[in-house]
């Protein structure tokens, strides 16, 4: 269960996704198996781990790490269960 309540992960489409230290990062798109793809603005979008999710509300994802770790966590291809 998602922190507000939701169940639903398709609920995360289009969502404003920020890391911890308040970064955008564009918006959450598709949903698969263990990843959700970041609809990143101006450059190629991109899947990251949906257990990197920190909290949701109605309009914000927090990721559970900083900006400067992206590369850690990005994939070209969505994360199998």
């Amino acid at each position: 269960m998602l922190s507000d309540g939701r169940t639903d992960l398709d609920a995360l489409i289009d969502i404003e996704v920020f890391t911890s230290d308040g970064e955008r990062l564009g918006k959450a798109g598709d949903v698969q198996d263990a990843s959700f793809k970041v609809d990143a603005p101006f450059q190629p979008d991109y899947w990251l781990p949906l257990n990197t999710v920190a909290s949701v509300d109605a309009d914000r994802l927090l990721l559970t790490f900083h900006k400067e770790q992206l590369d850690q966590y990005r994939s070209d291809e969505p994360l199998v269960a």
